[in-house]
């Protein structure tokens, strides 16, 4: 509810409440099991958030990670010059520990900030960097009062597993303009300024020392040989190693721990998982039902233990560390990579232990509404859940969990968790058919939609709820939701009921009409007036009732003008809805994933997932005339035009090869009545109600309705699924220039190629337009795949304090290049005492190139004025020797373009057994 001075009856106990809001806008939100009300507040009751005196908030002290010192001072270097940082590697490679340790030496700012940021979204991670920074329980700042409270803050916010985009980033990095960020991922997301550490196996001395830390001893000389093989079968990755010493056997002659050979491991493993405890095998079962998802020791004791003993848990996690099958960090356990397909059939979870997983972390939502922050932390599993519980054919069951959920996690102020819940609840209420599950999760979704500033989504929502109540009987709710509407001032009125035996419920007609093409609903600006907001009422639809004090008729009143009213007539409410672009969003479910999140989307980790090795593209096309998609996880396809109320879009994205799960369209609010949602290319078959997909293999899905208005969109859904993938022929060589204070010319020898010329940069910009200038800075040249390729570099000028260019050109990444991987460099390299010029081990003054896939190289120089470019990209191509770009994509994405992905380079036309960054295949030429 919205409140304009008029009183309405709320019926419920408050589980909590908040105020969000600026300078301008105030707002005033109570929270309760059946709907949230809001209230308009005087701009003077904005709470004033006080500073804290001490910002600490620092991780656990473990132990200091092996082998990482290099890596560690590299970090530790970068925060000293107030420049980001970032570890990135596979899961278990040791990107934890090495931030951790690095956060725990940070000193010197104005403090620091430890953060989790697997399954959160940036919005959620910059409101716990504001409470960390804050007192001031109960307030979510509006953006720009965020950005006014931390900008001069000088804090090094740590985060660790961070799963966002490469625009994302830089909000997030935005919203601390004078601290510094350092965070670890599984992809790169860095490029240029900062420091980015490709984070490898463990060196063997150091997988030695951790094998003899794990078995309490010394190896003995007589273990040398098969602790070597580990480590070189391992290629050093930590998990490997943990769980050969964890499977180690006592040597009959000795008595000690005897290190099992490389291919004794995956029998041996299955063997000590059959021997394990019955908790130690319930929680790994649970945590393979849903991969990739953080779970509290705390909620996995409620969940699996039979007593729910924390002890118990405790001791069953332990023994899965030992494994190397889950991770332990600050008492937050997940699976291990690629774990879940080797484990026994037997361990999945049957119908009758998820249903009472699902019970037992419903009840436990509901007694930790007073702990919001701690649900809304968990909001992955519980949409994770709640997806698995729809697929078990008990969408009940969800519907319980997410409304037992949704008022804490609103409560938490984590707007991201927040519409995870509502979204996948909105999605099982619809499964189940529960009609006041749905009309609630409409409203709230309403709610949400309005904190967030999006007007015209929340006001199609809560007409939405409005009619849907009404239809039900509940009238008290429909006149809350009709009154929420009223202050949007604009959007969809809240329609008139169904006629007299007319069916009910979230998926009746919001109109008073029976076309299912929804009365052939105009774009915005057609067939809708513009409405008087005077003492008369207009003509148009929609208007205010003469003499209306809030601009709105009374709840169950008609307007004394027009009849707009909640109980206006057949004709007037016909087609409400369609009077502005109602919109939808693509989920993606959870099990395909690995995991939930992603800025509305929820698409964990794009551009962060699995490895490419387990991966297949997903490319999912919505085309309809009905409504618009704003929320669709991957990268386009092509044009995605947004505004017009319609939809043609193609994403893709990659998905968990092997894995199975629901692909589905939701919109904000009810489709017109006998209008509904068909899929092509799923497993069900061809215009089907509902989707699922098995990644075994490069999918298409195809989404549209069953209007007559989408009736050339279902031919093309039929086409789109039997298209063959295009072939891609060509290929991009993009040139990292880092010489800013001269003139470069690059010039390809290959015919047609022309040669790029690029200035100094220009010192005297600043903010964006010196952003955008340093952005455009490259080179990009375009040519058939195939090409052999040598470039020739030309530097010239003087440096912006008068010395002329004292130097020659150097190139990284070439075919020349060294193909090993070297330490990262310090950033200054060498002096030739001969020259003066500087020197780095992986540069060379030559390239060419064997194009068999796109590639990145970077070009910088020997000048001393040049030391600081050349010094990153000695260090970028020391632990990246080659990139390679995938066939097909014809330029590196800049500004707000999605960042491309990594992706097996034969997906997409290359040659096997190589990494490309790029689209997924279609995404290119």
């Amino acid at each position: 509810m919205v409140s304009s001075g008029r009183d309405l009856t709320v019926e419920g106990d408050a589980i909590g409440q908040f105020i969000t809001g600026d300078r301008n806008e105030v707002y005033s939100v109570v929270v309760n099991a059946t709907h949230s009300t809001v209230t308009v507040l005087a701009p003077d009751r904005r709470p004033k958030p006080v500073r804290k005196e001490r910002i600490e908030r620092r991780p656990s002290r473990g132990g200091l990670p092996l082998g990482r010192e290099v890596e560690l001072a590299s970090i530790l270097r970068s925060v000293a010059a107030d420049e980001p940082a970032e570890v990135h590697g596979a899961e278990g490679i040791g990107k934890s520990a090495l931030v951790r340790q690095a956060c725990l030496e940070f000193g010197g700012r104005d403090g620091v900030i430890f953060l989790n940021g697997h399954g959160r979204e940036v919005d959620d991670l910059i409101q716990s960097i504001f409470e960390a920074c804050y007192s001031s329980p109960g307030y979510r700042p509006a953006e720009g009062e965020l950005l006014s409270l931390l900008g001069d803050l000088r804090v090094c916010v740590v985060i660790d597993d961070l799963e966002v985009s490469a625009r994302d980033l830089t909000r997030l990095q935005d919203a601390v303009p004078a601290g510094t960020v350092v965070f670890s991922g599984r992809e790169r997301l860095l490029w240029g300024h900062g420091t980015s550490l490709a984070l490898g196996g463990l060196p063997r001395e150091a997988a030695l020392q951790l094998l003899a830390r794990e078995l309490r001893r010394p190896l003995r000389p007589a273990e040398i040989a098969a602790a070597n093989a580990l480590w070189k079968a391992s290629q050093g990755h930590p998990f490997t190693l943990l769980r050969a010493a964890a499977l180690a056997k006592p040597d009959t002659d000795t008595g000690l721990l005897k290190l099992p050979a490389v291919s004794e491991m995956p029998v041996l493993l299955r063997q000590a998982i059959e021997r394990s405890s019955g908790d130690a095998r319930q929680a790994l079962a649970l945590l393979a039902a849903v991969p990739g998802v953080d779970v509290t020791l705390e909620v996995l004791a409620l969940l699996t233990a039979d007593s729910g003993a924390f002890d118990a848990a405790r001791a069953a996690v332990g023994t899965l560390v030992e494994l190397g099958l889950v991770t332990l960090t600050d008492e937050h356990v997940r699976l291990g990579d690629a774990v879940a397909q080797d484990l026994p059939d037997d361990l999945a979870l049957d119908a009758d232990r998820l249903a009472e997983t699902v019970r037992r972390l419903t009840a436990w939502a509901s007694t930790r509404r007073a702990q919001p922050v701690s649900v809304a932390d968990h909001s992955p599993l519980i949409a994770a859940l709640i997806e698995a519980a729809s697929r078990m054919g008990r969408p009940d069951l969800g519907v319980a969990l997410a409304h037992a959920a949704a008022p804490a996690v609103a409560c938490s102020l984590r707007w991201g968790a927040w519409d995870r819940i509502l979204t996948r609840g909105l999605a099982a209420a619809k499964r189940a058919q529960d009609a006041p599950a749905h009309a609630y999760f409409t409203h709230e979704t309403g709610i949400r939609l309005r904190l967030t500033g999006h007007h015209i989504a929340a006001a199609a929502a809560l007409a939405a709820a409005a009619a849907a109540w009404h239809a039900l009987g509940d009238h008290g709710s429909s006149a809350i939701a009709e009154h929420a509407h009223a202050l949007l001032g604009s959007g969809p009125s809240p329609a008139s009921p169904p006629a007299a035996g007319t069916p009910g419920g979230p998926h009746a007609s919001t109109g008073g009409g029976g076309d299912p093409t929804g009365g052939q609903a105009s774009s915005p600006g057609q067939g809708a007036q513009h409405v008087s907001h005077g003492s008369g009422n207009s003509s148009g639809t929609h208007g205010p009732a003469q003499g209306s004090s809030s601009g709105h008729a009374a709840p169950g009143h008609s307007s004394a003008a027009g009849g707009h009213g909640l109980n206006a007539g057949h004709g007037v409410g016909h087609g409400a809805l369609a009077k502005v672009p109602l919109v939808a969003k693509v989920v993606i479910g959870a099990a395909l994933l690995g995991g939930v999140g992603g800025a509305g989307v929820y698409v964990w980790g794009e551009g962060n997932g699995p490895q490419a090795a387990s991966t297949v593209p997903l490319h999912v096309r919505v085309a309809t005339d009905l409504f618009e998609v704003k929320d669709m996880p991957g990268t386009p396809e092509g044009p995605c035009p947004s505004g017009a109320g319609t939809t043609d879009c193609t994403k893709v994205t990659r998905v968990a090869k092997g894995k199975r799960g629901p692909v589905e369209v939701v919109p904000a609010a009810p489709l017109p009545r006998g209008v509904s949602i068909v899929y092509w290319g799923c497993d069900e078959g061809a215009s089907a109600a509902t989707c699922t997909v098995t990644a075994d293999r490069e999918r298409t899905v195809c989404a549209t309705t069953t209007s007559s208005r989408d009736a050339s969109a279902r031919q093309q859904c039929q086409q789109a699924t039997s298209r063959q993938n295009p072939t891609q022929k060509i290929a991009l060589v993009h040139v990292h220039l880092a010489a800013e204070n001269f003139q470069i010319t690059a010039t390809p020898d290959t015919p047609g190629a022309k040669p790029c010329v690029q200035p100094p940069l220009d010192w005297r910009l600043t903010g964006e337009a010196a952003r955008k200038a340093a952005e455009q800075r490259m080179c990009e040249f375009v040519v058939p795949l195939g090409t052999k390729m040598a470039l020739a570099a030309k530097i010239e000028g003087k440096s912006f304090v008068g010395q002329p260019f004292n130097g020659e050109p150097i190139w990284f990444g070439c075919d020349e290049s060294p193909t090993e991987t070297l330490a990262p460099s310090p950033g200054v390299g060498e002096t030739d005492p001969e020259t003066g010029r500087h020197t780095f081990p992986n540069a060379t003054t030559t390239c060419t190139l064997n194009l068999t896939t796109g590639r990145y190289i970077g070009l910088a120089s020997t000048d001393l004025d040049d030391t600081g470019g050349a010094g990153a990209l000695a260090s970028a191509f020391a632990t990246i020797p080659r990139a390679y770009i995938a066939p097909g994509v014809r330029a590196m994405p800049t500004g707000d373009a999605s960042p491309l992905q990594r992706v097996p380079c034969s997906s997409t036309g290359g040659p096997a057994d190589l990494e490309c960054l790029g689209n997924p295949p279609n995404g290119g030429n």
